[in-house]
């Protein structure tokens, strides 16, 4: 087993009372905290394991069956043992994706999962499948900053704000947190009723409010009688998601003695940072693709003490076979060849890391390519958090496919003019910076960076963006000088100028088209060709079943977006 290891966090233990859990939304004003009374004993550690990010990769890296043979070893040594994660675990991967997730979530189950709050990726099937999905779980969710205004019914009725478990004489509070970019991550029409929005996630003054919602939370649960706070949280810690980044919470709250954490994938063994009262928070991210699970530490001695686990040397027998024959369902379609390629189509740059969310890549190129003819438009964009993993040389199966479009969003058209086509691609430029990556890790990212096809354009990152957002961090005009320029369309073969007057049709997917993906409504009120088509991945099929051969110019990107 490899084990990653952070500092260690000494904490006062306040004591503790009858457990309990919090509504979705409480009706009653918070507890005062409790003062501080003796220490309770605490007989053994506690060890609270988890996961994040997952994003349906149930046997990569650690690898599931991994995972629950270290849990189980750890409880037969240590009577108080959990299971949580953190978000984004039912989408991402053909399982979740053939499956609407369901595959997944009875996988959690056999790994007996004992709480999770909701990642924005679970909104991706709709309302009505998430809450099957809840229905479905044998364990429960948390999540505290959920609002709902809607009147078709809120899928977050029955899911409390936190959990209080006792672990002997010392009570540990569990808090969920979902990021208030779920609505611009996921679909935001799922969160719309009679096109309205009616779910909010606690966005409003520049992070203020998420702060004073979670504090309200810590201050019922100490009242309550939690002796440690665990934040499970699906916020990111990268800056360009502050202010309602895990960080930021951290900085404006108090009580939470440590952040486990999601969204950003980011790998953190166990950093610390003040909180508002100078006191020391354990923040921990594990990154993705179990990649590495966390183990959190309470020790008797009150410290705690956070892990990354990369590798155990014994699976679960019970869990291995659930994961075989989940796999086993779906390998006869899977192992369809729909085409071969001589050579790695790549999101990557030649150091392995990730292009296609801040400038363009060869599969990049193709997959824009492959809708755009297969929709029989004059241009396409895509957006890069779409296009998810290399397709490597030699056969290419439908799960190759399937792991580059997971999502299956719909393929859509429409006629827009060229300053709308020249508006979109100045929205999908915002987080665009000069350097790509720097210190081994990626620049300026963003979701809803777009791949394109039949297009060319250039970013000035010398200038500042001058994208407006409102209060929902959607698209809400432009506002000063523009980063974009020298946008040409192809034309019978050549690259020419685009006319902000005249209008084309343009192909992308309805996330993307007309939906508010990514926050990018630029497009929503152009005249619809095709509202709803079939799924993006079967562009990607038919390119391959048609084309004998694929072109060496996918080897390496073609200049299609000029960053300066």
């Amino acid at each position: 087993m490899k084990r990653l290891l952070a500092i260690l966090l000494p904490l006062l233990i306040l004591s503790g009372c009858s457990e309990s859990t919090a509504p979705a939304e409480s009706s009653t004003a918070p507890a005062e905290p409790s003062a501080e009374p003796e220490k309770p004993e605490q007989t053994d550690d506690i060890y609270i394991f988890y996961t994040s990010d997952v994003h349906c990769g149930i046997d990569e890296n650690l690898s599931l069956p991994a995972l629950k043979a270290l849990v189980e070893d750890t409880r037969k040594e240590h009577e108080y043992t959990a299971l949580v994660d953190l978000g984004d675990f039912v989408s991402g991967g053909t399982l979740g994706s053939l499956s609407s997730g369901e595959i997944i979530v009875n996988l959690m189950n056999k790994m007996g999962y004992d709480m999770a709050t909701v990642g924005n990726h679970e909104f991706d099937y709709g309302m009505p499948q998430l809450k099957r999905l809840i229905d479905m779980a044998e364990f429960p969710f948390v999540a505290a900053n959920v609002r709902y205004t809607g009147t078709e019914g809120n899928a977050f009725t029955e899911i409390p704000e936190y959990i209080i478990k006792d672990y002997g004489s010392v009570r540990v509070g569990f808090i969920g947190i979902l990021t208030p970019y779920s609505i611009t991550t996921s679909i935001p029409a799922n969160f719309m009723e009679n096109g309205e929005f009616v779910y909010n996630f606690y966005d409003g003054g520049e992070g203020k409010e998420l702060a004073e919602k979670i504090q309200n939370s810590v201050d019922e649960m100490r009242g309550n009688g939690a002796d440690y706070v665990i934040a499970l949280a699906h916020l990111g810690s990268i800056e360009a998601i502050a202010p309602y980044d895990s960080i930021s919470l951290i900085h404006n709250t108090t009580g939470i003695d440590a952040v486990l954490d999601g969204h950003s994938h980011s790998v953190i063994v166990g950093d610390m940072y003040p909180n508002k009262e100078g006191e020391d928070v354990l923040l921990s991210s594990v990154g993705t693709k179990m990649e590495n699970a966390g183990e959190l530490i309470i020790g008797k001695d009150g410290t705690l003490t956070s892990m990354l686990i990369s590798e155990y040397d014994r699976e679960d027998e019970t869990v291995r076979k659930a994961v075989d024959d989940a796999q086993e369902e779906l390998n006869g379609i899977l192992s369809e060849k729909v085409g071969e390629v001589p050579f790695t189509l790549s999101i990557k740059d030649e150091n392995g890391l990730r292009l296609v969310r801040n400038r363009e890549a060869p599969l990049g190129n193709l997959s824009a390519d492959a809708v755009r003819e297969y929709m029989g438009t004059d241009a396409c964009v895509i957006n890069g958090g779409e296009v998810r993993a290399n397709i490597e040389a030699g056969d290419v199966t439908m799960e190759d496919l399937l792991n580059v479009m997971p999502f299956q969003s719909l393929l859509s058209s429409c006629y827009a003019t060229g300053q709308q086509i020249i508006d979109v691609l100045e929205y999908s430029s915002k987080e665009t910076q000069g350097l790509a990556n720097f210190d081994g890790n990626p620049v300026g990212e963003f979701g809803g960076f777009l791949q394109v096809s039949g297009l060319k354009y250039t970013i000035d990152t010398s200038i500042d963006s001058p994208v407006l957002q409102d209060e929902n961090k959607m698209f809400a005009g432009f506002e000063g000088e523009r980063r974009v320029s020298d946008v040409q369309i192809l034309k019978d073969g050549e690259y020419v100028p685009i006319d902000p007057e005249a209008v084309y049709t343009l192909a992308s997917i309805d996330y993307v088209m007309f939906q508010g993906g990514d926050g990018n409504s630029v497009l929503a009120e152009c005249e619809p060709i095709v509202e709803a088509g079939p799924a993006d991945l079967v562009a990607l099929i038919e390119y391959f079943k048609t084309h004998d051969t694929i072109p060496e110019t996918y080897k390496q990107t073609e200049g299609r977006i000029t960053v300066k």
